[in-house]
């Protein structure tokens, strides 16, 4: 099973490529999951079945919504460095472009590089006049990508779903396009 019956395009950047997620991407998400300090911010470890209904649930996301988190990897080698999009499921505050990288992929940008094109697609395709990150607060991590991003807390201690997180709100389309284009 792929996600091509869903459409689902294909972002590029300096050296990441964003694409739709596919069952191929089960092995090295599962392992992820299995890691209880880097899965902490996202809702902790899960079984390898559950890794799978995630992605599932990724595909249905764009589905549905139109637009959802891509697979970001590697443009040099293929490897699979973690996920980035614009996602806004039943219960969310706001649209939101999130995030999340591989511990062994982390601290060289990818973060940062992805989410800079996943705004440029939310604001240009997508019409989006205004995003945000929900973002634990012991994520140090992603409070500095939200940051190089040009983001500022707007408010602390949210419950969104099923955990809580500060609020993290992006620069407007005309800025955001300013700083980054």
């Amino acid at each position: 099973m792929n996600s091509s019956s869903v459409f689902i395009p294909e972002l590029e950047s300096e050296r990441l490529i964003m694409r739709g997620s596919k069952e191929s991407d089960l092995d090295t998400l599962a392992e992820f999951y299995q890691d209880e300090e880097a899965s902490q911010f996202i809702g902790g470890t899960m079984p390898r079945y559950a890794v799978w209904k995630s992605i599932a649930t990724d595909i249905g996301h764009w589905a549905i919504r139109g637009f959802g988190f891509f697979a970001v990897e590697l443009k040099e080698t293929g490897d699979l460095v973690g996920w980035c999009g614009p996602w806004a499921p039943e219960g969310w505050p706001e649209n939101e472009i999130g995030w999340g990288i591989f511990p062994k992929h982390q601290r060289q940008g990818y973060a940062s590089e992805a989410a800079v094109e996943c705004l440029k697609f939310a604001y240009s395709k997508l019409g989006w006049k205004t995003a945000i990150s929900c973002i634990d607060p012991k994520n140090s991590g992603s409070i500095g990508v939200a940051k190089k991003l040009g983001a500022s807390k707007e408010q602390t201690d949210i419950e969104v779903c099923y955990f809580r997180a500060d609020i993290w709100r992006h620069l407007p389309p005309e800025q955001f396009m300013e700083r980054f284009s």
